[in-house]
């Protein structure tokens, strides 16, 4: 097996439409998902994501949830990890909205900035995924991962995953899935590696305001504020 790949090769896979491999902690899902970046989406890639068995999803940011006039689908979240489900949505020219072709149409309108509620019908066939702000810095998650990695490919901050299954319906193996990735010469990364190349990479702390304190009895003093990602 060939190992992980960096996460700067994973990044230019998903900017030329490839499909990637990401996984996640072994103490966390111990999962693998198929990612791509949504406005990249054929339907030959949706097709092959869907040989993943998993539930098909597309990870987006509040902005993009609003704008579409997506909702939680229930008003308190108990599932283990907090995974934030909207409202599935298939496009409104789609016939019943489940083949590739239409799923297609689906995720790539959703990356489309000029694409709103009314370009969409509810329920569907697609599961809209809400990420946290900050991305896996927020939370480990391949919810977040999916958008951190579209965002560092210069494409709409819209993804699309499918959790990959073994054949006899459990998750994959990282053995599995790193078997699957050299089979199908997929790049594959892991959500530490992710964070750990953020942490490096970014700017995480910025100064955003300054100020004078003067004071009677202790001379002038200097207020800096500074904001975290």
């Amino acid at each position: 097996m060939s190992g992980f790949s960096t996460v700067h090769a994973a990044v230019d896979a998903l900017a030329r439409g490839e499909v990637i491999i990401v996984v996640d902690a072994e103490d966390r899902e111990n999962e693998g998902d198929f990612i791509c970046a949504a406005e990249k989406a054929t339907p030959e890639v949706i097709n092959f994501l869907l040989s993943g068995r998993g539930q098909f999803c597309t990870p987006l940011l509040p902005e993009t949830a609003k704008r579409l006039g997506l909702a939680p689908v229930v008003e308190t979240n108990t599932a283990p990890l907090g995974t934030s489900f909207l409202t599935p949505i298939d496009h409104r020219t789609a016939k019943t909205g489940i083949t590739a072709e239409e799923r297609c149409r689906t995720v790539r309108a959703m990356a489309d900035p000029t694409s709103t509620a009314a370009d969409f019908v509810r329920p569907g066939h697609v599961h809209p995924l809400l990420a946290k702000e900050g991305g896996v810095l927020r939370r480990a998650g391949h919810t977040e991962a999916t958008v951190d990695l579209c965002r560092m490919a210069g494409v709409a901050p819209v993804g699309v995953l499918c959790e990959i299954l073994d054949d006899s319906g459990q998750r994959a193996s990282r053995e599995q899935l790193q078997a699957l990735a050299d089979r199908h010469q997929l790049k594959i990364i892991s959500i530490e590696q992710l964070i750990a190349h953020r942490r490096v990479s970014e700017k995480l702390v910025s100064r955003i305001a300054q100020a004078r304190l003067p004071t009677g009895r202790f001379g002038e003093f200097t207020i800096i504020a500074y904001e975290v990602k």
